[in-house]
C-alpha cells in the first residue's frame, strides 16, 4: 500500500509541476537590424533574467546572431521579406523596416501567442502576469500613451513596443494581410503601430498596466517589470 501511495504521489507531483512549468513559461519575440545587435544582447539577457522561456523568436538580418542565447530559440532571417516593397511609402523613415515585421508575425511564427519586446527594452521582473492576460477573441494587449503628444486618430493612442499578440486569431483575421496592405498604400508616421492603432477596435484589445510599459508615452512606475527607452 506504502509503494502504491508513493508512486501515486509521485505522478502528482509530476503533472503538478509540468503544469506549473507550462504556466510559467512563455513565448517572446524580437525584432533588430544588424545595427541593433548589441542592444539586442543586453534585452535578451534582462528578460532570461527574470522569466522562464519556451521559445525565443528572433527577427533578424542573418541565419544566426553573432552571441549566443541560452535558451530554445529561433532565428527567423527577414533580410529578404517580401511584405513591404522596397520603394514602398513606409521603407525610408526614421524607423527600420523591422519594426514593420511585427504585423508579419501570424504569418512567420508558428505559435498561437507571444510577448512582442522592442529591442530598446530591458525586462526588470517576472512577465507572468502579462502572459497569462486573457486574449480570447482579441488580437493584442498593449499599453495606452497616457502622456505621449502624438494622437493622430482620437484621443487613445497606444504604444507597441510592449505587447501581447493573440497570433491565432490575427490570422484567423488577417490582420497581416489588412495591415501589410496599409503600410504599402498609406504614409504612416509610426509605421505598424499606427497601422495597429488605425485597425484594432476596442473589443480586440486588452489595455496592460504602465508597469510593463514603463516609458516616456506611457508613464512611470515605482516598480517596472519593463522599462522601454522609447520618447526622449
Amino acid at each position: 500500500i506504502s509503494q502504491i501511495f508513493m508512486k501515486s504521489h509521485r505522478k502528482v507531483e509530476l503533472a503538478l509541476r509540468s503544469a506549473d512549468l507550462r504556466r510559467l513559461a512563455m513565448n517572446v519575440v524580437y525584432g533588430a537590424t544588424r545595427n541593433l545587435y548589441p542592444y539586442l544582447k543586453g534585452a535578451i539577457a534582462s528578460l532570461l533574467d527574470h522569466n522562464k522561456v519556451t521559445k525565443l523568436y528572433v527577427f533578424a538580418e542573418d541565419d544566426t546572431l553573432p552571441f549566443e542565447i541560452p535558451c530554445k530559440h529561433e532565428v527567423i532571417n527577414v533580410s529578404g521579406q517580401q511584405y513591404f516593397k522596397p520603394d514602398g511609402p513606409n521603407m525610408n523613415s526614421i524607423f527600420t523596416y523591422m519594426a514593420m515585421m511585427r504585423v508579419c508575425a501570424p504569418d512567420l511564427i508558428k505559435a498561437n501567442k507571444v510577448i512582442w519586446l522592442d529591442v530598446d527594452t530591458v525586462v526588470c521582473d517576472s512577465l507572468k502576469p502579462l502572459w497569462e492576460i486573457d486574449l480570447k477573441g482579441k488580437w493584442i494587449a498593449w499599453c495606452p500613451e497616457r502622456f505621449g503628444t502624438y494622437k493622430p486618430f482620437g484621443p487613445m493612442y497606444y504604444n507597441s513596443g510592449v505587447c501581447v499578440l493573440n497570433l491565432a486569431q490575427m490570422k484567423k483575421d488577417k490582420v497581416t494581410e489588412t495591415a501589410v496592405e496599409m503600410l504599402n498604400r498609406m504614409k504612416l508616421w509610426c509605421t505598424d503601430q499606427d497601422a495597429m492603432n488605425i485597425l484594432t477596435s476596442p473589443d480586440k484589445m486588452v489595455e496592460i498596466d504602465v508597469r510593463y510599459n514603463e516609458s516616456f508615452c506611457c508613464g512611470q512606475t515605482q516598480n517596472p517589470a519593463v522599462v522601454h527607452y522609447a520618447g526622449h
